[in-house]
């Protein structure tokens, strides 16, 4: 049986394995709060699961 943060992680990892996305985007997309959702992906960035990149002021992610 899979927990939230896992079926949550693997959704991010399948909208970001198709295209770069913001923090905001991916929140839309997943209709989470962005700031929860930013601290999430920090995290997975920390598990080198993601990438991290500056495009202008925002921040995108990818899968790594």
């Amino acid at each position: 049986m899979e927990d939230g943060s896992d079926t949550l992680e693997n959704k991010i990892i399948e909208e970001l394995s198709d295209e770069l996305m913001s923090v905001s985007q991916l929140a839309d997309r997943l209709d989470e709060r962005r700031d929860f959702l930013a601290g999430y992906l920090e995290c997975l960035r920390d598990q080198n699961k993601l990438e991290k990149m500056e495009v202008g002021k925002a921040h995108v992610f990818t899968v790594d």
